[in-house]
């Protein structure tokens, strides 16, 4: 917003700045150090001088007394409406003079799709002069993808954390986002590369008679739920075996039944820390996070913080696609219930009704900043504002709600999803990842290649959980999905990333970060990855096998050739795959799909 604005009722109001007042223009001063009229110039002592214009819309023109070096206090009470704006320069006066009597009350908004692209426009609910037309400030965002009747100024001021801003005229805001994503259930190449399968389906194997339990029901939800996703995506991936070719009715089979058993407590309610409602705030809540007398445990940060609305779009973005997949492979199974439930956990954080008497709109998504916020309920206060750490987290959420939309033919859900998947793609190169190009960060923050945790007051390169490499960058980079190897993390971005910050890291991390790390890297380098991802530790919220199978997906895949390849056999046993060992002496070996090992 151009003008900070406030209405006054009875109240005597005072201006008060960390800065010293150096002076003060007004129309008249009828005494020392007092100043009357409609229209106030304030300076201050900072570097550069700040200028600051205060607009009096009552009926009654206002006098300030000046006390001290900080503070301005009227005279009197007084009723109406004061307005504020900073004046980035000189030449702009007369347009904030011009537009300082007409303002915003709320906002309208409205979407439109055609499933390959998406408009959505703010329709401001303005009051004042109708003579006038809204002066706002726009993001950077907004200016790459206004459309419509929409006029830029030549102000500009800078944003806290989005860069330069530019002020525009106009009472409604059309913006387009031309390019949804196809992305669905699958990488958009969904067949491994042909001597991958035999050793996916046998990693595949191991993963599926894993102990579910020990990964699902971790007596945390979130740390959970990315147990029950990653086994519901080997699941999907057995269970359409014409797109993926990987063959095994039997594995396939039982996947889905151990998916659907690991994920029933949930979906009853009576997995270890349970969720409650919350008639207050008006949504869905972790017990443990409770006070005692409430069944909790007396700890506000249990779950993240869950029980005080952080996080809502990580924790239940993993079980809203774990539920997908499984209406999806069975849309007979307890379908009633999981239509119920799942749909409750998305109403939660990204209800699009207004009036909805149990659900606030939209709880987690923030249309004018253009992504989401994780930070909820601040018991301390929240001095920075609300923040977000995981872009891929918020993305996974947005992704599963259009996996339930596919899978429920629910159209709405599914455009409403995609356009907020193509914002925040957006958004995510203009202000979370930092190509070597942008345009609205400093150079020397731009050689981290990533913000760290996005405040609405100031970002910081690091995590909540600790300042390592492979903690800041990893945390952006999963869970590994379709939607984020194939859509989201853009190919140069992950090199530069490489490149810049995270290949003389990564080979010496040993921790199950390495399988975050290097199944990023797949991206760019699949066939350097993929033997890496054979052997290194990987994240509890992914397996192996999946890991091996979305690296053999990417298009420019090819197995790395041996250069001497020694029988270490010495009974000839049948090698991986089906196929004779080498020989010492043979100088080439063609396998039957024509790869050639050796020299």
């Amino acid at each position: 917003m151009a003008y900070v604005t406030g209405n006054y009722v009875g109240l005597t109001p005072q201006f008060y700045t960390q800065h010293a007042i150096i002076s003060v223009h007004s129309e008249s001063t009828p005494g020392a150090d007092m100043y009357s009229g409609r229209k106030f110039k304030i300076m201050f002592n900072d570097n550069p001088t700040s200028t600051y214009l205060i607009y009096v819309l009552g009926e009654k023109p206002l006098t300030l007394q000046k006390v001290g070096m900080n503070n301005l206090i009227a005279s009197e009470p007084y009723s109406g409406i004061i307005r504020i704006a900073k004046l980035p320069s000189p030449e702009h006066e007369t347009l904030l003079d011009n537009q300082h009597d007409v303002w915003a009350t709320g906002g309208e908004l409205v979407a439109s799709s055609d499933g390959s692209s998406a408009t959505y426009s703010i329709k401001w609910k303005v009051v004042g002069n109708p003579q006038r037309t809204l002066l706002t400030y726009a993001y950077p965002h907004h200016i790459n993808s206004f459309a419509g009747d929409i006029q830029k100024t030549g102000m500009h001021l800078e944003s806290s954390t989005k860069g330069m801003m530019t002020a525009v005229l106009g009472d409604v805001w059309t913006l387009n986002e031309n390019h949804l994503s196809n992305v669905t259930w699958l990488p958009l190449n969904p067949i491994p590369e042909a001597s991958t399968r035999n050793e996916i389906m046998r990693t595949i194997e191991l993963d599926i008679h894993s102990n579910y339990a020990a990964e699902t029901q971790k007596g945390d939800n979130y740390f959970s739920g990315k147990g029950l996703q990653k086994f519901a995506m080997l699941a999907l991936i057995l269970n359409k075996p014409k797109e993926t070719f990987l063959h095994n009715p039997e594995l396939a089979k039982i996947s889905l039944e151990k998916i659907k058993a690991a994920f029933t407590p949930y979906l009853e309610n009576k997995q270890e820390d349970p969720y409650k409602y919350d008639v207050v705030y008006k949504g869905i809540v972790a017990k443990d996070g409770l006070p005692r007398i409430m069944g909790g445990t007396g700890n506000p940060d249990a779950e993240f913080g869950h029980t005080y609305y952080n996080d809502h779009h990580y924790h239940q973005g993993y079980l809203v696609v774990t539920a997908a997949i499984i209406h999806h492979l069975d849309p007979k199974w307890r379908a009633p219930e999981l239509v119920r439930w799942t749909e409750t956990l998305i109403r939660d954080v990204n209800c699009p009704v207004e009036d909805d008497p149990y659900f606030a709109p939209f709880r987690n998504w923030d249309w004018f900043a253009g992504h989401s916020w994780a930070g909820g309920i601040k018991n301390n206060g929240a001095l920075d504002g609300r923040d977000q750490e995981s872009v891929p987290e918020s993305v996974n959420f947005y992704w599963g709600t259009k996996l339930w939309g596919l899978a429920t033919k629910n159209s709405a859900m599914i455009h409403l999803a995609a356009l907020q998947l193509a914002i925040t793609k957006r958004t995510t190169y203009e202000y979370f990842w930092l190509l070597d190009n942008n345009r609205n960060r400093p150079a020397e923050m731009i050689k981290n290649k990533l913000v760290g945790i996005f405040f609405e007051q100031k970002t910081d390169y690091t995590t909540y959980f600790g300042r390592y490499l492979e903690f800041i960058h990893g945390i952006q980079q999963l869970p590994m999905t379709p939607a984020l190897a194939d859509d989201i993390r853009i190919p140069a971005f992950v090199e530069e990333e490489w490149n810049q910050r995270l290949s003389a890291v990564a080979p010496q991390i040993e921790s199950p970060w390495a399988g975050v790390l290097w199944l990023n890297y797949a991206l760019i380098n699949p066939s350097d990855a993929y033997p890496r991802l054979r052997t290194t530790e990987v994240d509890d919220g992914q397996t192996r096998s999946y890991s091996l199978y979305l690296t053999a997906t990417r298009p420019d895949f090819r197995r790395r050739p041996l250069s001497r390849v020694h029988s270490k056999n010495p009974k000839n046993e049948t090698a991986v795959g089906g196929y004779k060992p080498a020989i010492r002496g043979v100088r080439h070996i063609s396998f039957k799909d024509a790869v050639t090992f050796g020299s």
